[in-house]
C-alpha cells in the first residue's frame, strides 16, 4: 500500500476532523470485523494490539 506524505494532500473544505475520526472508528471496527470472520470469531494477540494502536493514534491525532 502506498500512503501520501500529509504535504503533499490539498486541504478540502468539505469535511472537518470529527466527520473523519468517525468514519476511521467505523472503518477500523469493518476491518476487525473481517478479520474476526476469518479467524472463527477470534483477534490474534498481535492483531487485537495492532488494532488498538491505531485507534489510540486516532485518539492522539483529535486530542492536538
Amino acid at each position: 500500500m502506498k500512503y501520501t506524505h500529509f504535504d503533499d494532500i490539498r486541504p478540502n473544505h468539505r469535511t472537518d476532523f470529527v466527520m473523519l475520526y468517525f468514519a476511521a472508528c467505523r472503518s477500523l471496527r469493518e476491518l476487525q470485523a473481517a478479520i474476526r470472520r476469518t479467524n472463527g470469531g477470534k483477534l490474534t494477540c498481535r492483531q487485537a494490539w495492532l488494532l488498538r494502536r491505531i485507534q489510540n493514534k486516532f485518539v492522539q491525532m483529535v486530542a492536538q
